[in-house]
């Protein structure tokens, strides 16, 4: 059975920021923390380094507006990094935004620390310990350049050591492209060969330092000390021509060393589930307050501890009426009562009345009141949470402007309702203001997209009929809805989405994915079956990368959606290669289950050849 894999975005409300700091770099600061019980390291972005970064338009950007252009690009090449495991680089598990961190890049914890501080304590290196790092770096260098990543600041900084000192290249890629504009024009400030004790050519100038490199083709001193076949291979790196130069696998063969045994990618880290259910309410929360609120993002499971989110208000007692002298008078008109005194908590029982009696006695800006939990939700979001459409009705009556308001992470009141598959309330808030039809999560999730994933059929019937459009809108991946559903095996919004618009079936994400590519990567049998079904040729299509669903569904590790797909394309599919001249034939080598699967599917080369 496959292991559940990291997931894109990572909810806030799962992952937790601890005190103690593992790194300072240019680009962000990095520091401990857990994401659903699982050690990780997270890096957050430096806003002022965002700004320094950032191109000069002539106009000054507000922090939101450079954060999200940050979240915008590292999400463009987030989805790649998902696909990469090597156990010579650092696993990548998600990014993460909220108000305080803002954007925060997830991934695994390496306890080690930092080669560069290892080399200050330990030299000089035992020979095998030497030759191992060596290897292990040259190793995940390769890996980085089979799949088209250029690391740009490789230094001992930016390798870590993880358990049993194996070595961890990180920083790669996903900050790159701010490390360039960031990085002087001659190389990094603080990096120098270990050898050389400094940068080189120390002490000059970058433009002398370009002219000294690109005219002159000087290259830095090499100590003499070192044996002939290592000054060597470290001079055969500083080729003037790139095509002269070694590959990270050549150059440990020009240093003596040889190649690791062969062996699989490091299993991917996952969180281990929480111990929690998703909707018991914690102690002192009252019993209909669930304690969980569907997430507007992919994520892990939606739970959290009971303790991480009690609604925490205090419901006041209205006191008995005082004791009337014993004098016979005509009995008064009942006047109406404050049942719950608290309004958030008069929302969240669907108490009419006493929110009406609260925004009369305190006025109608105590709609603006947010509570002290993580979503940062108003009474009227609450409402909306919990589907009381005549408490909202209420409250839009006295602040229309309460449609506005949007939680922590910037959800609309019309995700929460879509999220807990309200049809009326859907309907009663595009009633009160039809553009919310349109209103986009952090991640460009519509309501429509979000209704999908959710699996709520009768919510996106009720979308639909207002807008045929909504089918083919995209979030800022380029997925569509069917997207969204196949990634969740949400087999009967499928259904409602085909027979909707059946061209759907060819609408591809921002990396060439298609829906039956998302299928695969989830290892959802159904939906692999029902797509393929539809439309045989999507067997066939490839990403960006040239990578099928069947190879999408090798990298995920899942061998019942392997299987099925064998059935439908036959020995055909092991032949197929992507963009670097891989099969997946190749690349399950050190797979033995993968391969006995591929085995009889395998199509021999010829009357001697035999399949090992």
């Amino acid at each position: 059975m496959a292991s559940p894999v990291p997931r894109l975005l990572i909810r806030a409300r799962d992952l937790t920021v601890g005190d103690k700091k593992l790194g300072v770099g240019a680009f962000g600061i990095v520091y401990q923390g857990k994401w659903n019980g699982l050690d990780v390291a997270v890096k957050i972005t430096k806003m002022e380094k965002l700004r320094e970064a950032s191109p000069l338009t002539g106009e000054e950007l507000t922090d939101s507006e450079l954060m999200a252009g940050a979240m915008e690009d590292v999400l463009s090449e987030a989805q790649e990094m998902l696909y990469l495991r090597h156990p010579n680089i650092v696993q990548f598990l998600g990014v993460c935004t909220d108000a305080k961190h803002g954007l925060m890049i997830v991934s695994e914890l390496c306890k080690g620390g930092s080669l560069d501080k290892y080399l200050a304590k330990n030299r000089p290196l035992p020979p095998d310990v030497r030759d191992r790092f060596v290897r292990e770096i040259c190793e995940g260098v390769q890996y980085l350049h089979d799949h088209d990543i250029v690391h740009r600041a490789l230094k001992p900084g930016n390798i870590l050591l993880g358990e049993r000192l194996v070595i961890k290249i990180s920083d790669f890629g996903m900050t790159r492209n701010v490390q360039v504009t960031l990085s002087s024009s001659a190389g990094s400030k603080r990096h120098g060969m270990a050898e050389c004790g400094g940068p080189p050519f120390e002490g000059q100038a970058p433009l002398i330092i370009i002219t000294a490199v690109v005219v002159r083709k000087q290259t830095p001193r090499i100590p003499d000390s070192l044996p002939e076949h290592i000054k060597s291979a470290i001079k055969s790196c500083f080729a003037f021509k790139p095509e002269d130069r070694p590959t990270a696998k050549e150059l440990l063969a020009k240093l003596g060393i040889p190649a690791s045994p062969s062996k699989g990618a490091d299993p991917v880290l996952v969180p281990p589930s929480p111990v929690s259910p998703v909707d018991v309410p914690s102690a002192g929360a009252p019993p209909s307050v669930h304690t969980s609120m569907a997430s507007t993002v992919p994520g892990p499971p939606s739970t959290v501890h009971p303790a991480q989110v009690g609604l925490v208000v205090a419901e006041e007692q209205t006191a008995p009426p005082a004791q009337q002298p014993s004098v016979k008078t005509p009995p008064s008109t009942p006047q109406p009562q404050i049942k719950h005194a608290d309004l958030f908590r008069a929302a969240v029982f669907g108490d009419e009345q006493s929110v009406h009696l609260l925004i009369e006695r305190e006025g109608k800006d105590i709609l603006d009141k947010r509570d002290e939990l993580i979503f940062k939700l108003t009474p009227f979001l609450w409402a909306a949470n919990k589907g009381h459409v005549g408490v909202m009705s209420v409250m839009y009556e006295s602040k229309p402007d309460v449609l506005q308001q949007t939680e922590q992470f910037g959800n609309t009141v019309m995700h929460l309702a879509v999220n807990r598959g309200h049809v009326a309330m859907v309907n009663k808030l595009l009633e009160w203001d039809p553009k919310l039809i349109d209103a986009r999560t952090p991640s460009g999730e519509t309501p429509f997209m979000e209704a999908a994933r959710d699996g709520h059929v009768d919510v996106l019937e009720a979308l639909y009929d207002k807008r045929k459009d909504l089918v083919t809108q995209k979030n800022i991946l380029g997925e569509t809805a069917l997207h969204e559903a196949a990634g969740h095996d949400e087999i009967e919004v499928m259904k409602f989405l085909y027979e909707m618009n059946g061209s759907i079936l060819q609408q591809t994400g921002r990396n060439g994915n298609t829906a039956l590519h998302s299928a695969c990567w989830g290892g959802h049998l159904v939906a692999v079956n029902k797509l393929l079904a539809w439309d045989p040729k999507l067997i066939d299509a490839r990403d960006k990368k040239g990578r099928t669903p069947f190879m999408q569904a090798a990298i995920g590790g899942n061998v019942a959606v392997l299987k099925v797909l064998l059935k439908w394309g036959g020995g055909a599919l092991l032949d197929i290669k992507n963009n670097y001249g891989e099969t997946p034939w190749d690349n399950a080598e050190d797979e033995p289950e993968t391969r006995k699967i591929m085995e009889k599917y395998k199509r021999a080369c010829g009357p001697c050849c035999v399949i090992m």
